[in-house]
């Protein structure tokens, strides 16, 4: 919720009732007291896309200037053209910084080591720090989406120091992150740029089609099956859910079972990783927005017993179903 919090300065300072916009995304506006709470990654997700539209702007209102629906797409399409990612990663900067905004890009390639970096233009607002979390995490995600392959980061640097209840190990898979410097940027082998794009701009259309989706879900959740299962399993009712199998969606898809598992299999993931992922953000609401017992919730995320469920909720988030109930219950932290 700490996160949520940074998301909603701009929909705030437009004087958007913020209450009714996490009321419309299924959250508890009374978790914003409680700034460790967690919430599933969809709903923020929901979230983020409602920002934009209402201020119809990309970067939540916290730049000084709107980025207009349709920016990214067209950055997005010019860099896809490029034959390396260096070349597209380029591209990239070199069409953002038309937009003459509150972030410059630029691309450093010296040697074994490749940086990206995000500058703030002199005599220009950022609002929130959020924005410049989540033009790194573009950077990085579409970076790896061009190439079919994660990009691992060797650094992440922040131009400020980060706030309480910040999500580095999840927004940068766990990467060495240092604060206060003199710019923000991700840094990572520069082998990686001569890899060959192999997206178009026919598949670029689908990446765009779950927007934001493929910033906050890990890159191996964020292929085209992937994402359409995840659709699918997020719409079922608890029921449903407890009872879908990859038999009967391979039914309602009119495919195999084996043709799906391929398909998994070459985005990196797989039904039960899939499953699983969907049933961790289910317990996570679960508990954090019910009274239901640890034996009730396992029960409705798919478990026949708690045990099974509880050991999975520990490996999942490195404490058991009622730590982490009892975890929201505690004096919130300053923020």
């Amino acid at each position: 919720m700490a996160t949520v919090a940074r998301s909603l300065t701009g929909a705030r300072l437009h004087a958007i009732n913020c209450n009714q916009l996490l009321r419309s995304c299924g959250i508890d506006p009374a978790l914003q007291s409680s700034p460790q709470s967690r919430i599933p990654a969809r709903q923020f997700i929901e979230l983020c896309r409602r920002i934009s539209g209402r201020l119809e702007d990309e970067q939540y209102g916290l730049l000084e200037r709107k980025q207009r629906i349709g920016s990214y797409h067209a950055i997005a399409t010019n860099a896809v053209h490029g034959k390396t990612l260096g070349e597209a990663m380029q591209r990239f900067a070199s069409v953002s910084n038309l937009f003459d905004n509150s972030l410059h890009l630029s691309c450093e390639f010296t040697g074994q080591q490749a940086k990206l970096e995000v500058l703030r233009r002199t005599g220009m607002q950022v609002r929130d720090s959020f924005a410049i979390d989540t033009t790194l995490m573009i950077l990085h995600r579409f970076g790896s989406w061009l190439i079919n392959e994660r990009i691992a980061l060797h650094m992440v640097r922040l131009d400020y120091q980060a706030p309480p209840l910040h999500e580095h190990e999840y927004l940068f898979y766990g990467t060495s992150v240092i604060k206060g410097t003199s710019c923000s940027s991700i840094e990572f082998d520069a082998n990686y740029l001569d890899r060959p794009v192999v997206q178009t701009e026919s598949t670029l259309v689908d990446y765009f089609q779950d927007a934001p989706a493929n910033l906050y879900l890990p890159f191996e959740e964020s292929g085209q099956y992937t994402r359409h299962i995840r659709r699918y399993l997020d719409k079922l009712t608890e029921e449903a859910f407890a009872k879908c199998s990859l038999k009967s969606y391979c039914k309602t898809l009119g495919t195999s079972s084996d043709s799906l598992r391929r398909r998994l299999k070459q985005e990196g993931s797989s039904w039960q990783a899939i499953r699983n992922s969907v049933r961790r953000e289910q317990a996570i609401k679960l508990l954090t927005s019910s009274d239901k017992s640890v034996e009730q919730i396992a029960f409705l995320i798919g478990y026949t017993e708690a045990a099974p469920f509880i050991r999975a909720f520990r490996n999942w988030t490195g404490a058991t179903p009622l730590q982490f109930r009892k975890s929201l219950q505690r004096e919130p932290r300053s923020y």
